[in-house]
């Protein structure tokens, strides 16, 4: 199966904060761009797909997405305190749609994955924006990606989501010995 997760530059925010780092980063900032982005979605991975947004964004963003679409939160127990901010932004919102369909066993000895991650967020200096690895792994629990199938991160940046990816590919084989969801590979 074909996946993907976009965690674009949210929207009004690409020539803020990114605008030194890719010159298209302002295109980001409208709503035309936004809803290509969620057709090229929609067309190119049919299988199931994630989009990281802005609570801000969310009501725009919301509408122009395809009826099947959820929501999910990642919430930060530990997040940016912005002089009047209040209250502060310690949560974002995660749409998405399809992903694998789950098996369910009698001995219910597979969890229900949850529409929320709790994850403190990604200190990384000189990127914005880099998600955790806990959230990258719940993003792949939510669309049920297996380590066989394609998973295009089609906003790379930090690299930190092709790094969760191949810890999480590389314990899932057993070429580490820490339990599939530990940060320890």
């Amino acid at each position: 199966m074909k996946f993907a997760y976009a965690d674009p530059p949210y929207l009004g925010q690409g020539a803020k904060l990114y605008g030194d780092l890719h010159a298209e980063a302002a295109d980001c900032d409208t709503l035309e761009w936004h809803a290509q982005l969620l057709e090229r979605l929609s067309q190119e991975y049919p299988d199931g797909w994630a989009l990281s947004a802005s609570s801000p964004s969310l009501r725009h963003i919301l509408p122009m997405c395809p009826e099947d679409c959820r929501v999910g939160a990642w919430v930060k127990p530990f997040c940016a305190w912005k002089p009047n901010s209040n209250p502060a932004y310690a949560w974002e919102p995660v749409i998405f749609r399809g992903g694998r369909k789950r098996t369910w066993r009698k001995d219910r000895s597979r969890e229900t994955v949850r529409d929320y991650i709790s994850a403190p967020m990604m200190m990384r200096k000189g990127f914005v924006g880099a998600k955790p690895p806990q959230f990258v792994r719940w993003i792949i629990e939510v669309l049920g990606v297996e380590p066989q199938d394609r998973f295009d991160d089609l906003f790379p940046g930090s690299g930190a989501v092709a790094e969760a990816l191949q810890a999480w590919r590389e314990a899932a084989s057993g070429a580490c010995q820490a339990p599939l969801f530990e940060d320890a590979c």
